[in-house]
C-alpha cells in the first residue's frame, strides 16, 4: 500500500500529533511506502526520509503569535493543491489534523485523483478551556469540521471520548479508536539519578509532568498544589516539561508562592534523554482541563509510574484505578491530597508502578497502533 499522511507540522517540530505519526508511521515503512506532506518550516528542507519515510514539505506562512484561542504554530500553504497532485501514486490519503485543510484538500483528492481519505480526530472537541476555545471549535466544526468527516471512507479517534463528543451521531458508525502509544523499549523502568544529578535534586519526592505552557494544560493548579504539598514534604522538587506563552507567568506564581527554589522548568530536552526524566520522578502528575488522549500519560505507564491526572477527556481510558488515581479539574486541594496520598503510602505506590508498566505494555504500544492503523487501510481499499 501506498499512504500519504497530511500534518502541517512535522518532525522536527515534535508536538503530540507529531509524534504518532512519526511513530507509527516509521513502523508502517518496513512493510509499505509512507510519505508525509507537511509544511516547509524554518530549517527544514523540501524534502527528505527519515525512519524509511519520504518527508516532502510545501512552502507556508509560518505563524507564531496568534490569539490565545488559537493553538500556535499555524502554517498557511498557498501551493498545497499543486504539491498534493504530485503524490497520486498514493492509494489513501491520511488528514491528521482537521483545523488546517479546506477545499484544496478535498478537491484534489476526492475529485480529481478520485482517492479514499482518512481522518484521525487528535482533538476532541474542546470543553471547558475558555469560552473562544470551546466556542470557535464548536462552530469550526459546523462549519466546516464535519464536512472533512463526511468525506472520509474512515475517520479514527484517539479515545472514546473524543469519538463520542467530536463525531457527529450520523457518522458514529464510519468511526472507530486507535489509542496512541508509546516505545515501550525506551521507556521503561530503570535505574538511573541522571536527572536529579542535572538538578540537584536529593532523594526526595520529585513530581514529573510533561505538557504546553497553555491555559488547557492546568499548570496553574499543579503549582498551587505543589505549594500546599510542601508543607508536608519540605524536600519534594517539581519538574515541569514543556514550553509555551505562559512560562513567564507560571514563573511568576512560583515565585509569588515561594517556591520557585523547588520548581525547574525544563526545557529542549533531547528525545533519548526524556525517559530519564520520567525515571527520576516519584510521581508523574498531568493537571490538564480538557485532554483527548495524552502521549505522555502512555510514555509515564510505559515508565512504571503511578500517575495522578484529571477526570477529563480520554484520561479515565489510559489511567485505570489500578495505575493511578483521577481528580476533578481545577482543584488544587484534591489533587495536593491524592499526591500526598501516594508518596505516603509506599506499598500502594509500587503496586501502580507495576501495573502501569503492564497495562503500557498490554494495551498501548506503537507496535499495536500500527496494527490497527494498518487493518483500517486494507478495509478502506477492500
Amino acid at each position: 500500500m501506498e499512504i500519504c499522511m497530511l500534518d502541517p507540522l512535522f518532525y522536527p517540530y515534535f508536538g503530540g500529533t507529531e509524534k504518532v505519526v512519526y511513530e507509527f508511521g516509521k513502523r508502517l515503512a518496513r512493510k509499505h511506502g509512507i510519505s508525509i506532506l507537511t509544511s516547509r518550516i524554518p530549517g527544514t528542507s523540501p524534502y527528505e526520509e527519515i525512519e524509511g519515510m519520504k518527508v516532502y514539505r510545501t512552502p507556508c506562512i509560518y505563524l507564531k503569535n496568534l490569539p490565545s484561542f488559537m493553538p500556535p504554530p499555524y502554517t498557511i500553504s498557498p501551493f498545497l493543491m499543486r504539491d498534493l497532485l504530485k503524490r497520486s501514486e498514493a492509494d489513501i490519503f491520511h488528514i491528521h489534523c482537521r483545523y488546517f485543510y479546506y477545499l484544496e484538500t478535498l478537491i484534489p483528492i476526492k475529485y480529481i485523483m478520485k482517492k479514499k481519505l482518512m481522518l484521525t480526530l487528535h482533538n476532541a472537541k474542546p470543553e471547558g478551556i475558555s469560552f473562544m476555545t470551546d466556542k470557535s471549535a464548536a462552530l469550526y466544526d459546523m462549519v466546516w469540521g464535519y464536512r472533512i468527516m463526511e468525506n472520509c471512507s474512515r475517520i479514527a479517534a484517539v479515545s472514546r471520548y473524543t469519538k463520542e463528543v467530536t463525531v457527529p451521531g450520523y457518522l458514529q458508525n464510519n468511526a472507530e479508536v486507535v489509542y496512541n502509544g508509546v516505545d515501550e523499549k525506551r521507556f521503561k523502568p530503570r535505574k538511573d539519578n541522571s536527572v536529579r544529578e542535572k538538578f540537584g535534586i536529593g532523594e526526595g519526592p520529585l513530581l514529573l509532568t510533561n505538557g504546553r505552557l497553555v491555559t488547557q494544560k492546568g499548570m496553574y493548579y499543579l503549582i498551587e498544589a505543589f505549594y500546599m504539598l510542601k508543607k508536608y514534604f519540605k524536600d519534594a522538587k517539581l519538574i515541569i516539561i514543556g514550553k509555551g506563552p505562559l512560562k513567564d507567568e507560571l514563573a511568576s506564581q512560583c515565585f509569588r508562592l515561594g517556591v520557585q527554589d523547588s520548581v525547574s522548568f525544563a526545557t529542549g530536552i533531547p528525545e533519548e534523554e526524556l525517559p530519564l526524566y520520567y525515571n527520576a520522578a516519584t510521581l508523574f502528575v498531568l493537571p490538564t482541563l480538557w485532554e483527548p488522549s495524552a502521549v505522555v500519560l502512555y510514555e509515564a505507564l510505559a515508565s512504571g509510574k503511578a500517575i495522578v491526572t484529571t477526570r477529563v477527556g480520554g484520561n479515565p481510558e489510559i489511567v485505570s484505578g489500578n495505575c493511578g488515581v483521577l481528580v476533578p479539574p481545577r482543584n488544587p486541594k484534591e489533587l495536593c491530597d491524592k499526591i500526598k496520598l501516594l508518596l505516603e503510602d509506599d506499598g500502594l505506590r509500587k503496586r501502580m508502578e507495576k501495573n502501569s508498566r503492564e497495562r503500557a505494555v498490554d494495551n498501548f504500544t506503537w507496535d499495536i497502533a500500527a496494527k490497527r492503523y494498518e487493518g483500517i487501510y486494507k478495509r478502506v481499499l477492500s
